[in-house]
């Protein structure tokens, strides 16, 4: 990772965090840390940067799709 590139990849990923903790608190009425761990977190975070989308939709997707599972 390029050293430039880390303040705004610390900004992206609080802000994936923070849009994923309200998406499962807004469904379940729990955190996210409760469904998933640390490691499934981030490979969303690294999924979602693959991806050319806003946070909000690829996290209301992705949670959508756990529940369904």
């Amino acid at each position: 990772m390029k050293t430039s590139n880390q303040p705004e990849n610390k900004v992206v990923h609080a802000a994936f965090l923070d849009a994923l903790s309200s998406e499962f608190l807004n469904r379940t009425g729990c955190g996210v840390y409760v469904y998933l761990n640390p490691f499934d977190i981030y490979q969303l975070f690294e999924d979602y940067l693959g991806r050319n989308m806003p946070i909000r939709d690829y996290v209301k997707i992705s949670v959508k799709s756990y529940f369904q599972a």
